[in-house]
Parts: C-alpha cells; structure tokens; sequence
C-alpha cells in the first residue's frame, strides 16, 4: 500500500517529506523521525501506519497545526467497542485544533486537477474535468473514477470518506459547492450518519446550480428486516431514501455505470440550457439500431429481454410516436414506417442537407425535449465520427434542447470527443447511458415542495398496559383500542363489538343495527388472513359458532382469543394508509392499494414527515397513475377528498403519539364515491405508560372491558 501511495507523490508537484520512526532511507529518500522534525509547515499529513500510531499522527498533526490529515488505516469505530473508543480519541485530538481529518478506515483523495494523490490505489488515467466524487467506499471511488475515464469524464476531485470520524459528508459537500471548478458532485454512500446536514448541504448545491448524483448502496431486501407490518415491510431502507432523494431534487443511481452515466451528461450541458426532459428520440444509423432502441426504452419489456438497468431507463422517458411530423420526416427518407426510433437509411447518410433538414425538424417537433443519436464513437472513429457529429453539433448550436451522440455499445469513449462538442451537444457511452443521464436532467430541476412543519399536533400519551396486546408482531394496541384512537382522530371507523366469550354476541348484537352479512375475526392478531382466522358474509345466528371456531384456532396458534365482529362493508375498493416512526431518515407516511394486495402488489407511494394538504395531493396524483388506480385519478368510484383526508389523519396521528407508535397500518380503509371507512387497522406500540388514561369508544360502538 505505501510503496502505491509514495509513488504517486513521488511524482507529484509537492515538497515531500517521509517520516518514520526509524532513521534511514526510503524510497530513495532520507527520512525524519517526526512531523517536528520536518521544521516548517505542513499542508497535509497522510498517514500509512496503523490504527493505533494513527491516533498519535493526528494527535501531533493538531498540536503543529498542520492543514489536515489522511488516515487510511481500519481498526476504528467499525471494529468494536475498542476502536470506537481509538476512534473518539482521534476525534478529540483533531476538534481541539479544528483539524481537518479524511477517514479513518478510507484510500485517500485525489486532486486530479492538481495532480496530487494522497492514495492507496493504483492510479486511474482520467482527464482533469467539472465533475467530484466522494465516496464511502474506497473500492467504489476508483471503480467510479475507472468509470468516468471509459466515459472520457473528466474528474475534479476523488474523496474516499471512510468513517466520517471528524470531516464529515456535509463538510465535503459544502467545499465542493464553494469550489469553481466543480460543476456537478458525486455520492457514493452506505448510510447517512447525519441525514439533516447532508441535505441541507445538497439544498446549497442545488442553489448554487450544481446537480447531486448520488448512489445509495445496500438496496437488497436484506439491508432492513421490518416484516412486522405491512408498512414496515413497505418502507424499506432503500425505498425511503429514494423518496429523500426526489424530494431534494437529488439524482439518484443504481450501480457505478448508472452514476457516472448521468453525471456525465449533466456535465457536459450548459446549466442555463437544462430543461425537464421526458420525451425523446432516438436516430440510429441502420434498422438493427433503431430495432435495438426500440426494444431498450420500451417500458413494458421484460426483465429477461435486456440488461435490468435498460429497462429502468425506457420506464424513465417517453418515446412518442411523433405521427405529427411523420410526413415531414417520409418527404426526407421515403419507406420511413416508424419515426421514432427513426432509420436514417444510407441513402439520407450520404446527404449532408438531407442530415440537416432531419435533426432539425426532430428538434423543432413541440412533442420532444431531447434528441439522441446513435454513432461510433471509438478512439478510431474521430474522422468518420464527422459524418454525423458536424450535423449534430449544429442542430445542437441552433435548437434550445440538448442532442446526445452516443455508441449503441458500452465501449470506452474516444479522447477527441472531450473537445469535438458544442453548446447543447453531449457524448455518451451506450443508449441506456444517454437515456439515463437526460432522464436525471429532470430529476435535477424537479425537487418537491418544502413543507414547512406546522405546529405540532396535541401529544397523544402512551396506552395503557391493559390495551396493549403481546401478539403476533409484538406489542400492538388492542382491536378495540385501534378503532377507538383512530375514531377520536376523525378517522370513520366501521362499528364493531369484541367478544370474548362467543355466547355474548345475542346480547350484543343490537349494537351493529342489525347488518345482514357480517365480517368476524380475530380481533388482536396481526396476521389473521395467514391463520385462515377471518370469515365474511356470516349471519347474524351464526355468529356464535363462528367465533367458536376462531377460537379453536387462536388456541391452536398460541394467539391471543378475543373475536371482533363488524357490519360487513361494500365500496368500490379497498386502500391502505400507514405510517412509520423508524427509517434511517424518519417518520414516512405511505398509501397504496389494500387488502391482501398491498404485499402482492407493492403499489404504494409515501413521503417524509412532515406533510400538508398539498403533498398528499401530490401523492393521490402518483397513486392514480398506477394501472390499478386508474379509476381513481376519474374520480370514478373512490371519494378522493375523503382518502385524502385519512392520509393526513394518520400521518398526523403518528406525529401525536412520537415516542409510543411504531407503525400504523390502516388496511383495509373502504373507499366508496361517499367516502372512506376504516374496516381494520394495526397499531404497534414501543412504550406504554401505566399511568395513561382510559379509552373511551366513540358513539356508535361498544367495547368491553378487558
């Protein structure tokens, strides 16, 4: 590792010195016994030693004041008790002096533009350009600079984070937003260690005109085990931190390939020409491109038809069928069936004005915000590159929306194509790249609304221990507590009973009114479907029975026995509200189609606390672009206002009780043309306070006393 990191600053333009213990020669060099011994001042300090001689490194690189320290050494906070306690002392050492530190547990930085790499990597031959990278990984700051260097990007600066012990994301963030030379700044992260920084940071960025690309690792399934509910099973890590990134108007990636692919094309277009783009074209050379095209942004293609990220980027763009300018288009190339992807055929290839008169009317058809065309791009192909890159870059020059040329393969691009552009003419390393660095254009520019937090909702106190139950998914409010807290919180709630012995129903039956189908289940069980413990359509002289039988089963299952009964509810469908206390960035509430089909179909959608009327609006809008919701963006069937007004409840309903409610599932809530009923709902509790007052049905249901 150090024989790597001496020999990029052998043959960097600093004053080196290297400092060991032990008096000698290295690398050809004398060496000095200490950074005292160095007798001047230091600008920075990398440290190749281990984690314990680290701490004494920053220890004396803060008492001589030096500008800033590298540790690359791990043993630190994600080694244990013992190295977060090493990893403190560091920080201590370094805030006594307000020095700087990059890492512990990191590879370094690189200062591409000033040729000085104080890493542990082997060096990557990327051009000196606008675009920064900081990055948790050490491993993914060079696979990503190695990736901008076969996209001919070039790179500013390249920060491995590591631990974050004292220089935190933000801290890098809010530099490189001050840095003229950086215009558009990349994010490699495992996790936010302080998520309120971090964005307020990318809010600087985002006012002062520089786009934030970020890629969030740990998306699996595995990165976050909330199966408890069904919200909690919903808002995973990933899922969260992608409703996060669109509400700040972050661009957010997939892989390494995906970041730089977007970050490239954001790099290379004028910020004053940046536009939303959400419609395009694609003009390929030969049919099989155009084919090719065709089958990568069709949004509906299979999975196993092309690469999973190519499929991602036709869901991200429209490609209209442009029927308005296909005349046109035919007067150019005739036989032309299909304009958009359009076959440019040889015969227009070989016609100068013929290329001309093509991009230009692409460019001028009000159904496109971008054009993209396909070409060779190679390091061999500067010259025959001209054949349509002349075209292009004027069409470019002219037209107020960007043109992408790109290679149809994933091959390195060439050199020459750093400089053979123009204003509005951006290169690209394969269709699926180009489509997805124009798609993060309008990422950029569409950040959601900032809801300003209202005054906080009355404090709900924490249960009663006596209306908590100990169930299937842990510590839950009981069926008649649920219905009573959601009711006192202006939810409508179908009426119901709870019995614990099934002889009472005769006595109880009057106070449901006398509904002729009826819905009985186990009251206080979070998955009772799972059990076979919900019957619907039952009679009122069958009641008894049924619960009867329900019983067995909750005997059976070792759950708790007491049965809820409830008027069976008709509408037009079912939704799903919840609410979730814990993610990595805090408090979510989420809606989505219910019942069973809630986990079946994960068709939700959900934003970070706080909200307002507006942003649930927002939110019913996304909903009713779904297939299954297409009724209800209508209005045919579904009482919109009043769904409306049961997501913001519950979202409010989980602010109250901060500190008490884990998670809220309100499923199913009955959607009808008249409006929303809560059918059932889950309530999962993380603190009770014995001293809490009791729980008082609201009229129109009964409760018993438990």
């Amino acid at each position: 590792m150090s024989n790597v990191a001496v020999g990029h600053l052998l043959a960097a333009p600093v004053e080196l010195h290297l400092v060991s213990p032990r008096p000698g020669v290295a690398y050809g060099r004398s060496t000095v016994a200490s950074l005292r011994a160095v007798g001047g001042p230091v600008d920075a300090v990398f440290s190749l030693v281990g984690a314990a001689g680290s701490v004494g490194v920053v220890e004396e690189a803060a008492q001589l004041g030096c500008g800033g320290v590298v540790v690359v050494a791990s043993g630190f906070a994600e080694a244990g008790d013992e190295g977060r306690e090493r990893q403190d002392r560091l920080a201590r050492a370094a805030a006594g002096a307000a020095l700087p530190v990059c890492g512990p547990n990191c590879t370094g930085l690189v200062n591409v533009t000033s040729g000085v790499s104080l890493f542990t990597g082997t060096a990557v031959a990327v051009p000196a350009g606008g675009v920064s990278l900081v990055s948790s990984s050490g491993y993914l700051m060079r696979a990503a600079m190695a990736a901008a260097r076969e996209r001919n990007l070039g790179l500013r600066l390249a920060v491995s984070a590591g631990n974050e012990a004292v220089t935190v994301l933000a801290d890098y963030l809010d530099f490189l937003v001050a840095d003229p030379l950086t215009r558009v700044i990349t994010v490699v992260i495992e996790k936010l260690r302080d998520p309120a920084s971090f964005f307020a940071a990318v809010e600087r960025a985002r006012a002062a005109g520089k786009p934030v690309v970020v890629l969030k690792l740990g998306r699996s399934e595995r990165a976050r085990a909330i199966v408890r509910s069904h919200t909690g099973a919903l808002t995973g890590e990933s899922w969260v931190y992608d409703l996060a990134f669109r509400a700040a108007g972050v661009v957010d990636a997939r892989d390494v390939d995906d970041l730089m692919d977007r970050a490239a094309i954001l790099a290379q277009l004028p910020a004053h020409r940046l536009r939303p783009v959400e419609r395009i074209a694609v003009i390929a050379s030969s049919g099989g491109v155009a084919a090719l095209a065709s089958d990568v942004l069709a949004a509906d293609v299979r999975a196993a038809d092309v690469r999973a990220s190519d499929v991602r980027a036709g869901e991200e763009v429209e490609t209209p069928e442009l029927t308005e300018i296909a005349d046109e288009v035919r007067a150019i190339i005739p036989g032309a069936e299909v304009v958009n992807p359009l076959d440019l055929t040889g015969f227009t290839m070989a016609r100068r004005e013929s290329l001309d008169d093509v991009l230009r009317i692409y460019l001028a058809a009000e159904a496109l915000d971008a054009v993209v065309v396909t070409w060779w791009l190679d390091e061999e192909d500067r010259e025959r590159a001209e054949v349509l890159l002349g075209p292009a870059r004027e069409a470019a020059r002219r037209a107020g929306k960007p043109v992408v040329l790109t290679t149809v393969q994933q091959s390195r691009l060439g050199s020459w194509t750093a400089t053979a552009g123009g204003p509005g003419l951006a290169f690209a390393r394969g269709l699926g790249g180009a489509v997805r660095g124009l798609a993060a254009i309008t990422r950029h520019l569409s950040p959601q609304p900032r809801v300003r937090p209202a005054a906080p909702p009355r404090p709900i106190p924490p249960p009663r221990p006596a209306d908590v139950v100990r169930g299937d998914a842990g510590a839950m409010l009981s069926f008649a507590a649920t219905m009573t807290l959601l009711a006192e919180r202006g939810l409508p709630v179908a009426p119901w009973v709870v019995l614990d012995d099934p002889a009472d129903w005769p006595a109880r039956a009057g106070d449901l009114g006398g509904g002729a189908q009826l819905v009985v289940k186990l009251a206080d069980v979070a998955h009772r479907t799972e059990l076979g413990a919900v019957r619907l359509g039952v009679a009122s002289g069958k009641v008894t029975a049924v619960a009867a039988e329900l019983q067995a089963i909750a005997a059976a299952h070792g759950v708790p026995r007491t049965v809820a009964v409830q008027s069976q509810l008709a509408g037009a469908g079912e939704a799903f509200v919840g609410y979730q206390a814990r993610t990595d960035l805090g408090p979510v509430v989420v809606a989505g189609l219910g019942g069973i089909l809630v986990e079946l179909t994960r068709t939700v959608v959900g934003r970070l606390l706080p909200v307002d009327g507006a942003v649930v609006e927002s939110m019913l809008d996304e909903l009713g672009g779904a297939t299954v919701f297409r009724g209800l963006r209508a209005g045919a069937g579904w009482d919109r206002s009043a769904l409306a007004k049961a997501v913001l409840a519950v979202a409010e309903l989980g602010v109250a009780g901060a500190g008490w409610i884990g998670s809220i599932d309100v499923n199913p809530l009955i959607c009808s043309p008249s409006g929303c009923v809560v059918a059932d709902a889950l309530v999962l509790v993380e603190r009770t306070d014995a001293a809490a007052g009791t729980v008082t049905p609201p009229p129109g249901t009964a409760a018993t006393e438990r």
